[in-house]
């Protein structure tokens, strides 16, 4: 009787397994926002009424993901959503590395003739883009492998985020904040797309930012709530003192977006007579901007003839990042544009589940990493909480190695928390005095109020360490030829900067590491909460697995369900 019913049950789940991967969703969209830690969805839950409160009461929610990376970046976590893969393995360490030639390279740079920026017009500007910094393929190469005549875009307003969601196979559009254009370059397209040039052409961007306020979202879109609610609940909380000018003493800015002026009084000129898109890209508008760009996308490419081609979209919302940096997660500006996203997202599945139906839709929310607080606030709460000064460290390092083994200038830079060393020098010396001065150099930075641990690459790469542990972050986000020599894992309210002001997430802790992440398809992908510790890589080999694909190749996790 009980071998019987086993039998059933495992029947009744194979029926069900085979029922849900049989036929691919109609649209697959990715939505990536950029620097949404998981702690705002602690703090603000209660306070969703839209989108973000239908995916977590409806979807499939991972309540404990993260990103296996000690120094989180833009670019790695994006291109980590893309290839399932350690950075050891697709090699986008950072957003920027240092060559052992000493040259500073940008992820996604790429200055040939085969792969310069359209600008407007279809002018080529003098530098370039693509993703031959990427040293393996990803779900959109599998993607557009299998299946050649269906779509796949990939949109943000950073080309880092967009290259590294569609790796070379993609179609990446981004904002370029110097013309003011959406655009891309000769690596992915012989000219911008006629429905970009169009958006470009019709959407008078310039007009909007110039006759945009940014007002509370509770104040603009719904004044019942922020009426009775304003002084207990949307924007008011004990542990946060954003309404105290205090907060803005450690801020980037000393002043806030949020106001009765209009964008345009913020605005100043550059030397080529273009506006100054600094602050545009720090608001809800920006948001909105890319929301409606991806509405053309579908509206333009979305085939909802039978038999229908299915599309794989991504979208990379960069706002918060650059408004998290300059504000930090407890500002009130940060919590304001979620408010914001919460209610524009609503707006966007609104017109996508009309166009398409959203039984049709697979829909996915996620980030590429979170943001510690500011880390004067922390030291103002009580922890132990340092800015480890990049510029001041190197310098006493420089002195204090030249004094002892004569050797100029040993360390060349320090780029978030790694020490690229001066490898002329270090050629020339011996064996035994290269392990004395690695020693020294170590002993110097663990004197550093903030500091944890040191390692050499070396160290790393040869240690034994647990998965989950912040070392064994560290060492697989090591690529040879592109990372620092002596890496400095600082404690978790600290950070190795230059910047006085503002925060980061360039460490492994949770602040930086743990990320939303819900599956939606309704009838499909539904009402099921995983409180299990999941991996971000994860998340490709699930979405291959849902579109019938092979995982991307350097993919070494496993689907989440």
């Amino acid at each position: 009787m009980k071998t019987s019913l086993f039998i059933k049950i495992l029947l009744l789940n194979l029926i069900f397994s085979l029922n849900i991967f049989s036929n691919i969703p109609d649209l697959t969209i990715i939505m990536v926002i950029d620097q949404f830690a998981y702690n705002y969805i602690e703090k603000l839950n209660e306070n969703f009424n839209y989108a973000f409160k239908d995916l977590l009461k409806n979807g499939i929610t991972c309540r404990n993901a993260h990103h296996p990376h000690g120094t989180p970046a833009t670019a790695t976590g994006h291109t980590a959503l893309n290839t399932g893969a350690f950075a050891r393995d697709h090699g986008i360490i950072n957003n920027a590395w240092i060559t052992p030639e000493y040259q500073k390279v940008k992820s996604d740079q790429d200055d040939s003739q085969n792969s310069l920026v359209f600008g407007p017009e279809n002018k080529l500007q003098n530098y370039g883009k693509s993703a031959k910094n990427t040293m393996c393929s990803g779900l959109t190469y599998e993607f557009t492998k299998k299946y050649p005549d269906y779509k796949t875009y990939s949109i943000s307003l950073k080309s880092r985020a967009s290259i590294g969601m569609s790796g070379a196979s993609g179609n990446p559009i981004w904002f370029d904040d110097k013309t003011g254009i959406f655009t891309t370059s000769k690596a992915f397209f012989n000219e911008i797309p006629e429905w970009v040039q169009d958006f470009n052409a019709n959407y008078n961007l310039d007009n909007i930012i110039k006759n945009y306020k940014w007002e509370l979202f509770y104040k603009l879109h719904n004044k019942y709530l922020y009426t009775i609610n304003s002084k207990t609940k949307y924007y008011n909380f004990d542990y946060i003192d954003f309404h105290k000018k205090t907060h803005y003493k450690y801020v980037q800015d000393n002043k806030t977006l949020i106001s009765n002026k209009y964008l345009k009084d913020y605005f100043k000129k550059n030397i080529y007579e273009y506006p100054e898109y600094s602050e545009f890209i720090k608001t809800p508008l920006a948001n909105k901007v890319l929301l409606d760009l991806s509405k053309t996308c579908i509206e333009k490419n979305f085939d909802n003839t039978k038999p229908i081609k299915p599309m794989l979209l991504w979208i990379s919302l960069s706002p918060l990042d650059y408004l998290g940096h300059t504000y930090g997660p407890d500002s009130i500006e940060a919590i304001d544009m979620i408010y914001h996203l919460d209610h524009q997202i609503k707006e966007f599945t609104n017109f996508i589940n009309k166009k398409i139906g959203e039984k049709n839709i697979l829909f996915i929310l996620t980030a590429d990493h979170g943001i510690q607080p500011l880390v004067k606030i922390s030291k103002k709460r009580g922890y132990d909480a340092h800015v480890i000064k990049a510029n001041e460290l190197k310098a006493e390092i420089n002195n204090k190695i030249k004094t002892k083994y004569n050797i100029n200038n040993i360390v060349y830079e320090i780029k978030s928390c790694q020490l690229y060393l001066n490898v002329k020098e270090l050629n020339k010396i011996p064996v035994d005095t290269k392990n004395s001065l690695f020693k020294n150099i170590k002993k110097i930075i663990r004197s550093k109020p903030g500091v944890s641990k040191v390692y050499t690459d070396q160290e790393l790469l040869n240690g034994n360490f647990k998965f989950s542990s912040v070392e064994n972050f560290y060492k697989n986000q090591i690529y040879l030829k592109r990372s620092g020599h002596i890496i400095i894992i600082p404690n978790k309210y600290s950070t190795v900067a230059e910047e006085k002001y503002g925060t980061g997430h360039r460490t492994g802790s949770k602040f930086n590491t743990h990320v939303p992440l819900i599956i939606y398809q309704p009838g499909v992908f539904e009402h099921k909460k995983f409180k299990n510790r999941v991996w971000i890589p994860q998340l490709p080999a699930t979405v291959a697995k849902i579109l019938n694909l092979p995982k991307p190749k350097n993919c070494e996790f496993e689907p989440i369900f």
